[in-house]
Protein backbone atom coordinates (compact mmCIF):
# COMPACT_ATOMS: atom_id res chain seq x y z
CA UNK A 1 0.00 0.00 0.00
CA UNK A 2 3.20 2.34 -0.17
CA UNK A 3 2.15 5.30 -2.17
CA UNK A 4 4.85 8.68 -3.57
CA UNK A 5 4.79 11.56 -1.24
CA UNK A 6 3.10 13.32 -3.78
CA UNK A 7 0.12 10.81 -4.20
CA UNK A 8 -0.11 11.29 -0.63
CA UNK A 9 0.07 15.34 -1.30
CA UNK A 10 -2.35 15.13 -4.10
CA UNK A 11 -5.37 13.02 -2.03
CA UNK A 12 -4.95 15.54 1.19
CA UNK A 13 -5.24 18.52 -1.05
CA UNK A 14 -8.18 17.40 -2.81
CA UNK A 15 -9.97 16.35 0.47
CA UNK A 16 -9.64 19.71 1.93
CA UNK A 17 -10.16 21.56 -0.95
CA UNK A 18 -13.67 19.38 -0.71
CA UNK A 19 -14.34 19.85 2.81
CA UNK A 20 -13.49 23.80 2.47
CA UNK A 21 -15.96 23.68 -0.61
CA UNK A 22 -18.32 22.22 1.67
CA UNK A 23 -17.81 24.02 5.44
CA UNK A 24 -16.07 27.00 4.27
CA UNK A 25 -13.30 27.99 6.52
CA UNK A 26 -10.56 31.15 7.39
CA UNK A 27 -8.70 32.22 4.29
CA UNK A 28 -10.92 29.38 2.16
CA UNK A 29 -10.16 31.30 -1.24
CA UNK A 30 -5.92 30.45 -0.72
CA UNK A 31 -6.82 26.76 -0.54
CA UNK A 32 -9.91 26.23 -2.86
CA UNK A 33 -8.84 28.51 -5.58
CA UNK A 34 -5.06 26.70 -5.92
CA UNK A 35 -4.00 25.98 -8.73
CA UNK A 36 -3.60 22.23 -8.98
CA UNK A 37 -3.72 19.85 -11.81
CA UNK A 38 -0.92 17.82 -12.03
CA UNK A 39 -2.90 13.77 -12.18
CA UNK A 40 -1.83 12.68 -15.91
CA UNK A 41 -4.49 10.73 -17.84
CA UNK A 42 -4.13 7.35 -19.46
CA UNK A 43 -5.26 6.87 -23.03
CA UNK A 44 -9.32 6.74 -21.47
CA UNK A 45 -8.90 10.19 -19.69
CA UNK A 46 -8.78 8.77 -16.90
CA UNK A 47 -6.53 9.96 -13.96
CA UNK A 48 -3.28 8.09 -13.21
CA UNK A 49 -0.55 8.89 -11.46
CA UNK A 50 0.98 12.76 -10.73
CA UNK A 51 2.79 13.80 -13.71
CA UNK A 52 6.52 14.52 -11.63
CA UNK A 53 7.56 16.29 -14.64
CA UNK A 54 4.49 18.99 -14.65
CA UNK A 55 5.48 19.48 -10.93
CA UNK A 56 9.19 20.22 -11.76
CA UNK A 57 8.38 22.08 -14.51
CA UNK A 58 6.02 24.40 -11.68
CA UNK A 59 8.96 24.65 -9.36
CA UNK A 60 11.23 26.14 -11.94
CA UNK A 61 8.68 28.72 -13.14
CA UNK A 62 6.60 29.63 -15.93
CA UNK A 63 5.27 32.60 -17.85
CA UNK A 64 1.41 32.84 -17.79
CA UNK A 65 -1.15 34.16 -19.92
CA UNK A 66 -1.43 37.80 -20.44
CA UNK A 67 -4.81 37.98 -18.49
CA UNK A 68 -2.78 36.75 -15.32
CA UNK A 69 -6.42 34.62 -14.49
CA UNK A 70 -5.82 30.94 -16.58
CA UNK A 71 -2.17 29.53 -16.85
CA UNK A 72 -2.12 29.26 -20.37
CA UNK A 73 1.79 28.87 -23.31
CA UNK A 74 3.08 32.43 -23.42
CA UNK A 75 6.34 33.20 -25.27
CA UNK A 76 8.06 36.33 -25.78
CA UNK A 77 8.11 36.10 -29.37
CA UNK A 78 4.06 36.16 -29.00
CA UNK A 79 3.52 32.67 -31.10
CA UNK A 80 0.26 32.55 -31.40
CA UNK A 81 -2.57 29.48 -32.86
CA UNK A 82 -5.16 30.26 -35.24
CA UNK A 83 -7.44 31.05 -32.46
CA UNK A 84 -5.46 33.41 -31.33
CA UNK A 85 -3.80 31.33 -28.25
CA UNK A 86 -0.14 31.07 -27.17
CA UNK A 87 1.33 27.84 -28.54
CA UNK A 88 4.33 27.58 -27.01
CA UNK A 89 4.82 26.63 -23.64
CA UNK A 90 7.75 28.91 -22.07
CA UNK A 91 9.68 28.06 -19.18
CA UNK A 92 11.16 30.83 -16.75
CA UNK A 93 14.93 30.66 -17.70
CA UNK A 94 16.21 31.59 -14.30
CA UNK A 95 15.13 33.44 -10.84
CA UNK A 96 16.73 37.04 -12.12
CA UNK A 97 13.30 36.55 -14.95
CA UNK A 98 10.50 36.17 -12.34
CA UNK A 99 8.15 39.21 -11.81
CA UNK A 100 5.45 40.75 -9.57
CA UNK A 101 2.92 41.45 -12.56
CA UNK A 102 1.32 38.42 -12.44
CA UNK A 103 3.13 37.28 -15.45
CA UNK A 104 5.40 34.38 -14.13
CA UNK A 105 4.76 31.57 -11.58
CA UNK A 106 7.61 29.79 -9.40
CA UNK A 107 7.08 27.08 -7.13
CA UNK A 108 10.95 27.99 -5.59
CA UNK A 109 12.61 30.56 -6.54
CA UNK A 110 16.22 28.58 -6.30
CA UNK A 111 14.95 26.16 -8.66
CA UNK A 112 14.59 28.40 -11.68
CA UNK A 113 16.46 27.02 -14.76
CA UNK A 114 16.36 23.42 -13.09
CA UNK A 115 13.73 22.70 -15.63
CA UNK A 116 14.17 24.88 -18.87
CA UNK A 117 13.08 24.71 -22.13
CA UNK A 118 15.90 22.57 -23.73
CA UNK A 119 14.46 20.01 -21.11
CA UNK A 120 15.17 18.79 -17.38
CA UNK A 121 18.23 19.56 -16.49
CA UNK A 122 17.92 17.86 -13.29
CA UNK A 123 17.73 14.51 -14.97
CA UNK A 124 21.04 15.01 -17.12
CA UNK A 125 23.26 11.88 -17.06
CA UNK A 126 24.84 11.89 -20.80
CA UNK A 127 27.80 14.29 -20.44
CA UNK A 128 30.53 13.72 -18.22
CA UNK A 129 33.19 16.30 -19.19
CA UNK A 130 34.70 18.28 -16.78
CA UNK A 131 36.58 21.17 -18.58
CA UNK A 132 37.89 22.91 -15.59
CA UNK A 133 39.01 19.29 -13.88
CA UNK A 134 38.01 20.60 -10.36
CA UNK A 135 35.41 18.09 -10.77
CA UNK A 136 32.54 20.59 -11.27
CA UNK A 137 30.74 18.46 -14.55
CA UNK A 138 28.72 21.44 -14.91
CA UNK A 139 25.96 19.50 -17.58
CA UNK A 140 26.04 16.48 -15.36
CA UNK A 141 22.90 16.93 -13.26
CA UNK A 142 22.14 20.74 -11.86
CA UNK A 143 23.14 23.04 -9.05
CA UNK A 144 20.97 25.71 -7.52
CA UNK A 145 20.91 28.25 -8.28
CA UNK A 146 21.62 28.89 -12.28
CA UNK A 147 23.34 25.90 -12.48
CA UNK A 148 26.26 27.28 -10.34
CA UNK A 149 28.31 24.83 -8.97
CA UNK A 150 30.37 27.18 -6.44
CA UNK A 151 28.77 29.80 -4.95
CA UNK A 152 30.28 32.65 -4.05
CA UNK A 153 33.28 31.58 -6.92
CA UNK A 154 34.15 35.31 -7.43
CA UNK A 155 35.48 35.05 -4.56
CA UNK A 156 38.22 33.01 -6.40
CA UNK A 157 39.72 36.06 -8.33
CA UNK A 158 41.84 38.90 -7.71
CA UNK A 159 40.35 42.69 -8.15
CA UNK A 160 40.90 42.21 -12.17
CA UNK A 161 39.36 39.09 -12.52
CA UNK A 162 42.47 36.87 -12.85
CA UNK A 163 42.39 33.18 -10.63
CA UNK A 164 44.39 33.95 -7.23
CA UNK A 165 45.30 30.06 -8.58
CA UNK A 166 46.21 29.64 -11.82
CA UNK A 167 46.39 25.76 -11.69
CA UNK A 168 42.92 25.94 -10.42
CA UNK A 169 40.76 28.10 -12.50
CA UNK A 170 37.25 27.95 -11.01
CA UNK A 171 36.00 31.57 -12.64
CA UNK A 172 38.07 34.20 -14.76
CA UNK A 173 37.17 37.43 -16.93
CA UNK A 174 37.72 37.44 -20.13
CA UNK A 175 38.56 41.12 -21.33
CA UNK A 176 38.07 40.75 -24.82
CA UNK A 177 35.05 39.02 -25.00
CA UNK A 178 34.22 40.84 -21.57
CA UNK A 179 32.34 37.94 -19.70
CA UNK A 180 33.20 35.09 -17.42
CA UNK A 181 34.10 32.07 -18.20
CA UNK A 182 34.45 29.24 -16.04
CA UNK A 183 31.59 28.69 -13.53
CA UNK A 184 28.52 30.23 -13.82
CA UNK A 185 29.28 33.74 -11.76
CA UNK A 186 27.59 34.14 -8.83
CA UNK A 187 26.32 37.49 -9.77
CA UNK A 188 24.69 39.18 -12.69
CA UNK A 189 26.79 38.38 -15.58
CA UNK A 190 26.87 41.95 -16.41
CA UNK A 191 29.50 42.75 -13.26
CA UNK A 192 32.97 43.04 -13.97
CA UNK A 193 35.68 42.74 -12.00
CA UNK A 194 35.93 44.99 -8.85
CA UNK A 195 38.96 46.65 -10.36
CA UNK A 196 36.27 48.38 -12.28
CA UNK A 197 35.17 50.91 -9.84
CA UNK A 198 32.24 51.88 -12.33
CA UNK A 199 30.85 48.08 -13.16
CA UNK A 200 32.27 46.26 -10.89
CA UNK A 201 31.21 44.04 -7.38
CA UNK A 202 31.96 43.01 -4.63
CA UNK A 203 31.73 39.02 -4.36
CA UNK A 204 29.27 38.40 -1.52
CA UNK A 205 26.19 38.70 -2.99
CA UNK A 206 23.45 38.05 -0.38
CA UNK A 207 25.61 40.26 2.45
CA UNK A 208 24.54 44.41 2.48
CA UNK A 209 28.28 44.76 2.33
CA UNK A 210 29.44 42.30 -0.23
CA UNK A 211 32.19 40.91 1.18
CA UNK A 212 33.19 38.46 4.19
CA UNK A 213 32.48 38.91 7.42
CA UNK A 214 34.22 36.89 10.84
CA UNK A 215 30.51 37.39 12.90
CA UNK A 216 27.33 38.33 11.77
CA UNK A 217 24.95 40.32 13.85
CA UNK A 218 22.25 38.65 16.34
CA UNK A 219 24.69 36.33 17.49
CA UNK A 220 24.42 35.88 21.80
CA UNK A 221 28.64 34.62 21.01
CA UNK A 222 31.59 34.91 19.15
CA UNK A 223 32.88 35.69 17.03
CA UNK A 224 36.22 33.33 17.46
CA UNK A 225 35.67 29.74 17.88
CA UNK A 226 36.30 28.89 22.10
CA UNK A 227 35.75 25.60 23.54
CA UNK A 228 33.78 25.11 27.22
CA UNK A 229 32.85 22.29 29.02
CA UNK A 230 28.92 21.33 29.04
CA UNK A 231 26.50 22.37 32.43
CA UNK A 232 27.15 19.10 33.62
CA UNK A 233 30.36 17.08 33.08
CA UNK A 234 33.07 15.62 35.02
CA UNK A 235 35.95 18.34 35.23
CA UNK A 236 36.11 21.17 37.90
CA UNK A 237 37.70 23.56 35.40
CA UNK A 238 38.18 24.15 31.70
CA UNK A 239 41.46 22.76 30.67
CA UNK A 240 41.54 25.03 27.89
CA UNK A 241 39.99 28.15 29.50
CA UNK A 242 39.29 30.43 32.25
CA UNK A 243 35.37 29.47 31.70
CA UNK A 244 33.89 26.70 32.15
CA UNK A 245 30.72 26.99 30.49
CA UNK A 246 29.40 29.26 28.08
CA UNK A 247 28.62 32.86 29.60
CA UNK A 248 25.65 33.41 27.33
CA UNK A 249 23.70 29.82 27.90
CA UNK A 250 19.90 29.82 28.86
CA UNK A 251 19.78 28.00 32.44
CA UNK A 252 16.03 28.13 34.33
CA UNK A 253 17.85 26.75 37.70
CA UNK A 254 17.05 29.16 40.58
CA UNK A 255 18.97 29.76 43.58
CA UNK A 256 17.79 29.17 46.79
CA UNK A 257 15.51 26.08 46.25
CA UNK A 258 13.05 28.02 44.11
CA UNK A 259 13.74 25.86 40.98
CA UNK A 260 11.52 23.14 39.58
CA UNK A 261 13.03 19.72 39.65
CA UNK A 262 14.08 19.22 35.94
CA UNK A 263 16.37 22.38 35.99
CA UNK A 264 17.96 21.22 38.64
CA UNK A 265 21.60 20.19 37.60
CA UNK A 266 24.90 18.78 39.23
CA UNK A 267 28.28 18.89 38.03
CA UNK A 268 31.26 17.54 39.57
CA UNK A 269 28.61 15.36 42.06
CA UNK A 270 29.87 12.14 43.40
CA UNK A 271 26.25 10.84 42.99
CA UNK A 272 26.34 11.15 39.16
CA UNK A 273 29.72 10.38 37.88
CA UNK A 274 29.13 8.33 34.66
CA UNK A 275 28.69 10.79 31.45
CA UNK A 276 25.92 9.95 29.49
CA UNK A 277 24.95 10.71 25.64
CA UNK A 278 21.83 10.25 23.27
CA UNK A 279 21.42 9.00 19.71
CA UNK A 280 18.80 7.49 17.34
CA UNK A 281 18.75 4.16 16.42
CA UNK A 282 18.03 2.31 12.90
CA UNK A 283 14.26 0.94 13.51
CA UNK A 284 12.64 4.20 14.92
CA UNK A 285 12.65 7.51 13.55
CA UNK A 286 13.78 10.82 15.57
CA UNK A 287 12.44 10.35 18.73
CA UNK A 288 10.10 7.92 17.52
CA UNK A 289 6.47 9.13 17.80
CA UNK A 290 5.66 7.34 14.03
CA UNK A 291 7.77 4.63 14.46
CA UNK A 292 7.30 3.11 17.89
CA UNK A 293 3.73 2.28 16.96
CA UNK A 294 4.95 0.00 13.93
CA UNK A 295 4.38 -3.46 15.70
CA UNK A 296 6.96 -4.60 13.65
CA UNK A 297 9.46 -2.00 14.16
CA UNK A 298 8.84 -2.28 17.62
CA UNK A 299 9.47 -5.86 17.71
CA UNK A 300 12.95 -5.06 16.05
CA UNK A 301 13.95 -2.08 18.69
CA UNK A 302 11.29 -3.23 21.67
CA UNK A 303 12.18 -0.91 24.46
CA UNK A 304 14.82 1.36 26.36
CA UNK A 305 18.18 0.44 26.61
CA UNK A 306 21.60 2.29 27.96
CA UNK A 307 24.68 0.85 26.43
CA UNK A 308 28.32 0.63 28.55
CA UNK A 309 31.35 -1.27 28.04
CA UNK A 310 32.09 -4.35 29.81
CA UNK A 311 34.49 -2.34 32.54
CA UNK A 312 31.07 -0.24 33.96
CA UNK A 313 29.49 -3.67 33.75
CA UNK A 314 31.98 -5.51 35.45
CA UNK A 315 32.26 -2.15 38.16
CA UNK A 316 28.58 -1.84 38.90
CA UNK A 317 27.85 -5.67 38.70
CA UNK A 318 25.31 -5.85 35.95
CA UNK A 319 24.97 -8.40 33.39
CA UNK A 320 24.14 -7.89 29.62
CA UNK A 321 20.07 -7.61 29.55
CA UNK A 322 19.74 -6.71 32.94
CA UNK A 323 17.12 -4.08 34.22
CA UNK A 324 18.29 -1.02 35.72
CA UNK A 325 17.74 2.41 36.20
CA UNK A 326 19.53 5.48 34.85
CA UNK A 327 19.34 8.15 37.17
CA UNK A 328 20.04 11.62 37.12
CA UNK A 329 19.60 15.19 39.18
CA UNK A 330 16.21 15.47 37.35
CA UNK A 331 14.88 12.27 37.38
CA UNK A 332 15.58 8.74 36.25
CA UNK A 333 14.78 6.08 33.39
CA UNK A 334 14.14 2.34 33.69
CA UNK A 335 16.39 0.65 30.73
CA UNK A 336 18.16 -2.65 29.49
CA UNK A 337 21.58 -2.83 30.41
CA UNK A 338 23.28 -3.62 26.92
CA UNK A 339 27.15 -4.61 27.74
CA UNK A 340 29.32 -3.45 24.59
CA UNK A 341 32.70 -3.43 23.55
CA UNK A 342 31.76 -0.06 21.49
CA UNK A 343 31.90 1.94 24.79
CA UNK A 344 35.29 2.30 26.35
CA UNK A 345 36.84 3.60 29.64
CA UNK A 346 38.55 7.09 28.41
CA UNK A 347 41.25 9.70 30.33
CA UNK A 348 39.85 13.27 31.06
CA UNK A 349 42.64 15.31 32.54
CA UNK A 350 44.37 12.20 34.16
CA UNK A 351 41.17 10.84 35.56
CA UNK A 352 39.08 8.01 34.03
CA UNK A 353 35.44 8.50 32.75
CA UNK A 354 33.17 6.04 31.80
CA UNK A 355 30.63 6.69 29.15
CA UNK A 356 26.67 5.47 28.58
CA UNK A 357 24.66 5.73 25.92
CA UNK A 358 20.52 5.95 25.46
CA UNK A 359 18.43 6.13 22.55
CA UNK A 360 16.06 9.27 23.09
CA UNK A 361 12.98 7.27 20.42
CA UNK A 362 10.83 5.74 23.53
CA UNK A 363 8.17 7.37 25.84
CA UNK A 364 5.37 6.91 28.20
CA UNK A 365 2.95 6.07 25.21
CA UNK A 366 3.92 2.83 24.39
CA UNK A 367 3.57 0.21 27.36
CA UNK A 368 6.70 -1.38 28.53
CA UNK A 369 8.95 0.32 26.21
CA UNK A 370 10.62 2.73 28.63
CA UNK A 371 10.83 6.41 28.79
CA UNK A 372 12.13 8.89 27.34
CA UNK A 373 15.57 9.73 28.05
CA UNK A 374 14.82 13.30 27.81
CA UNK A 375 13.59 12.84 31.72
CA UNK A 376 17.77 12.61 32.38
CA UNK A 377 18.93 15.54 30.12
CA UNK A 378 19.55 19.26 31.96
CA UNK A 379 17.68 22.02 30.82
CA UNK A 380 19.80 24.57 28.95
CA UNK A 381 20.17 25.95 25.87
CA UNK A 382 22.74 26.42 23.70
CA UNK A 383 23.47 30.74 23.19
CA UNK A 384 22.09 30.75 19.92
CA UNK A 385 19.84 28.23 19.15
CA UNK A 386 18.66 27.10 22.48
CA UNK A 387 19.35 23.66 21.74
CA UNK A 388 19.93 21.17 24.46
CA UNK A 389 22.84 19.42 26.28
CA UNK A 390 21.38 16.19 25.26
CA UNK A 391 25.04 14.42 24.11
CA UNK A 392 26.76 15.49 27.49
CA UNK A 393 25.36 15.10 31.04
CA UNK A 394 25.74 13.12 34.19
CA UNK A 395 24.48 10.25 35.69
CA UNK A 396 24.48 7.37 37.66
CA UNK A 397 23.67 3.18 36.97
CA UNK A 398 22.00 1.02 38.86
CA UNK A 399 21.02 -2.56 38.99
CA UNK A 400 17.36 -3.44 40.06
Amino acid sequence: NSRADLEIIDELYKKLKEKYLKEGGPMAEQLTLLDWDYKGKDSEGKEVHIDVKQVSKELNGCYWSKDGKVRAPFTDEKTLDKDGKPTVFKQVPGFAKLQDDGMTSCGCWIFCNSFNDAGNAMARRDNKTDPTGLGLYPKWAWCWPVNRRVLYNRCSVDVNGNPLDPSRKLLAWNEKDTKWVGDVVDSPATVKPMSDLKEGGLPFIMKAEGVAALFGPGLNDGPFPEHYESLECPLSANPMGKQRVNPAIKIWYKEGGKSKAEDVYASCDARFPILASTYRVTEHWQTGVMTRNSPWLLEMQPQQFVEMSPALAKEKGISNGDKVKVVSARGQVDAVAMVSTRLQPFKIADSTVHQVGLPWCFGWTTPNAGDTSNLLCPTVGDANTMIPETKAFMVDVRKG
